[in-house]
């Protein structure tokens, strides 16, 4: 099989080293791509229905009226102009695309006022439900302004929950492509129970510090997610199962760059399952975990049939971690006794990862399941790991390692409790 060259990014900021070079197998992906929104070919200027671009003017009211004319004349795409547009909350219909021209900021308004609290939660920024064919594209930016939420939800000045940047429930064929995404008060960007979503070459931040800003909070079924770059402070991706609709199915990811955040993720919620996972070619530059899945006994589901390759990390603290004891484990695996297994107990089984260079951790590769229910059928193939400490597989049934390199500055390198490992030197 003809070998080519993995490049772990240095930053987000499109430098390179070669410290991190890792040898691959191109092997392609699974050749199904998510279905495209279908966009009328009608453009509404959203300054030809009262909207500003002077960063002050509240322009809530001219998108509204632009979206109304779209949706009249049968959908059709909003053009943001170059300019910083404030607004308050926005709803996308079915057929109707949001593009951000160059140079052109969306700003969400930094009046808490302008999002009303409804059912416990503020209204969110930009919102689609129930919808079809929708996208957001182009070249600018969406400002969530975050700052001051922060404040306030550090203070616990509200108990409601804070906006979502974009917000997308119940919703087929969805296209987010090419904008960036800064500060949200929540969320960047949530897509629940949505079917056909492609998210490509989107760049989202926020301060590591941020509360609760993962930036692609997603479920539902047939996504192609690629060429993302990520920084931000909390999960940098993550696929939950909560939804009783159906298990989280379907995704591929890959060709993204994740910087400080909690990595690419599953879970917590797994009750809905997740499975049929594809990511390949993303590295992981000073994230805290890099690929992470996390469930507990009260929120347990299947995740299964996950398939992980070609992989970069650095710095990362713990860049392999799976534990059915979300959000802590307890301090010696001993501790715990069986319970009875049933609907909530988290099953995790018929996982891969290979090819994965991983440099400067401080953890290796922890694998830590519950006692009536160990995790299954894992398999490391071609996975170098440089760490202060070892690996740690408790509870773990069917572990193997092939053509693995696991070097650790102290500590054993393998911590084992009730675990079959095959493959260890």
């Amino acid at each position: 099989m003809k070998r080519i060259g993995y490049i772990l990014a240095a930053s987000l900021c499109g430098t390179v080293t070669a410290a991190a070079v890792v040898a691959v197998s191109e092997s392609p992906l699974s050749t199904r791509t998510p279905e495209l929104p279908s966009i009328p070919n009608r453009r509404f200027l959203v300054t030809n229905y009262g909207g500003i671009g002077d960063g002050k003017t509240l322009n809530t009211g001219a998108f509204r009226n632009a979206i109304d004319a779209a949706a009249k004349a049968g959908g059709g795409t909003i053009v943001v102009p170059a300019g910083r547009f404030v607004s308050g909350p926005i709803e996308i219909p079915s057929n109707l695309e949001l593009q951000l021209a160059k140079s052109a900021t969306l700003l969400m308004t930094s009046n808490f006022d302008d999002f009303p609290v409804e059912k416990d939660r503020h209204r969110d920024f930009i919102t689609a439900k129930k919808a079809h064919d929708v996208k957001i594209s182009g070249d600018g930016t969406i400002d969530g302004q975050g700052a001051p939420w922060w404040v306030a939800y550090r203070a616990k000045r509200f108990k409601s929950r804070r906006p979502q940047m974009i917000r997308m429930t119940d919703c087929e064929r969805v296209e987010l492509v090419g904008f960036s995404t800064l500060n949200p008060p929540n969320t960047h960007c949530s897509l629940g129970n949505c079917s056909e979503v492609t998210i490509r070459g989107l760049t989202m931040t926020a301060p590591p510090d941020s509360p609760n800003t993962d930036a692609l909070n997603l479920s539902g079924s047939n996504y192609f997610i690629a060429d993302c770059k990520i920084s931000t402070g909390d999960d940098n991706i993550v696929l939950v199962g909560r939804d009783v609709n159906g298990p989280t199915e379907n995704f591929i990811i890959t060709r993204c760059s994740l910087g400080f955040g909690h990595g690419l993720s599953i879970g917590s919620h797994t009750t809905g399952g997740v499975r049929n996972v594809q990511v390949a070619y993303v590295s992981f530059d000073g994230t805290t975990s890099g690929i992470r899945m996390k469930s507990s006994r009260d929120r347990g589901g299947t995740v299964e049939n996950l398939n992980y390759r070609n992989i970069g990390m650095r710095g990362v603290k713990n860049p392999i971690f799976i534990s059915s004891y979300y959000p802590k484990e307890p301090k010696r695996p001993e501790d715990d006794a069986p319970q009875a297994v049933g609907s909530l107990t988290p099953v995790w089984r018929n996982i891969q990862i290979e090819n994965a260079t991983i440099m400067d951790s401080k953890n290796s590769i922890i694998l830590w399941g519950i006692p009536e229910m160990p995790i299954q059928d894992i398999m490391l193939k071609d996975v170098k790991v440089s760490a202060e400490n070892g690996m740690a597989i408790y509870n773990a049934s069917d572990v193997r390692l092939s053509q693995c390199e696991v070097k650790v500055k102290k500590g054993p390198k393998l911590a084992t409790y009730q675990a079959q490992v095959q493959g260890v030197e």
